[in-house]
C-alpha cells in the first residue's frame, strides 16, 4: 500500500476504461505512478486556467486602455525622459 506523506490529501476519482487504459500505457511507459501523473495533470491545468484568466483580464484592461480618456491624458509623456 502506497505510504501517504503529510500534508496531501487522497483523491478518488472515476474514468472511463478507454481513458484508464491510455492512463496505464503512459504511467508504463514513463515510469511513474498513476498519482504522479494526474496531480502533474491538475498541476498543470491549474496553471494554465491562471494564465488564461489573467490574459483574458488584460485583454479587457487593454481595450480600456485604448479608449479611457483619463488613462490616455499622459500618453505624449511616455518616452520622455524625466531627468
Amino acid at each position: 500500500m502506497e505510504k501517504v506523506k503529510e500534508n496531501t490529501r487522497r483523491l478518488n476519482i472515476v474514468v472511463s476504461e478507454p481513458l484508464h487504459n491510455q492512463l496505464t500505457d503512459m504511467i508504463e511507459k514513463h515510469e511513474e505512478t498513476k498519482s504522479d501523473f494526474v496531480r502533474l495533470a491538475i498541476e498543470r491545468e491549474i496553471e494554465r486556467r491562471k494564465v488564461e484568466g489573467l490574459e483574458k483580464a488584460a485583454a479587457e484592461l487593454a481595450i480600456l486602455y485604448k479608449t479611457d480618456e483619463e488613462l490616455l491624458a499622459f500618453t505624449s509623456l511616455d518616452g520622455e525622459e524625466f531627468i
